[in-house]
């Protein structure tokens, strides 16, 4: 029988959650059940495991669906509606790297400095990429309050790892820049 991390952390097995109140339950099971509290450290790492879980949109998604017995592949690529972002990112991202290595072969105080105004236009472009792929997660964390139907919630479960993905990697590159 697979884990429930719904229940591991007392919350009812849902498609959305409030951040805030997962992460009030998570604190205090995991308070009770701190090694340091006596609580065992097997018990604590599921805890652990099933917060990390429900706190990713898609990693709860697909949990959720495993629960149900809702068939699932995690192969296949974005909907037609991401493709365009997918394309954006990737541009920024390979621009970013470029950026980057130019930076670290710059020995010299001057040489840094010049590279500043490019620097500040990706940082820029990266906060609007970043903006661009929570707009498009909070859309489809929407879709899902509004019951969508079960045959839907692959898609949208594969579309929501790819944006975490993304946003995952922009933000990596965004603090790279410093």
């Amino acid at each position: 029988m697979e884990t429930n991390h719904f229940q591991s952390l007392g919350i009812e097995p849902v498609l959305t959650l409030d951040l805030e109140t997962l992460r009030d339950s998570y604190q205090k099971i995991a308070a009770e059940n701190h090694p340091d509290q006596g609580g065992d450290k097997t018990t604590f790492d599921a805890i652990n495991l099933a917060y990390n879980t429900l706190r990713s949109p898609a990693k709860r998604l697909k949990h959720y669906m495993e629960l149900k017995g809702i068939e699932y592949d995690s192969r296949g690529s974005v909907t037609s509606d991401l493709m365009d972002l997918f394309m954006s990112v990737g541009e920024t991202l390979q621009k970013t790297d470029a950026f980057l290595r130019k930076k670290s072969a710059a020995t010299t105080a001057l040489a840094k400095a010049l590279l500043e105004p490019e620097s500040m236009l990706l940082q820029e472009t990266l906060g609007s990429e970043i903006s661009k792929i929570e707009e498009k997660q909070n859309a489809y964390l929407n879709r899902l309050t509004d019951s969508p139907e079960i045959n839907d919630l692959p898609q949208i479960t594969r579309n929501l790892a790819f944006l975490e993905k993304w946003h995952a990697q922009l933000q990596q590159s965004y603090a790279g820049l410093f």
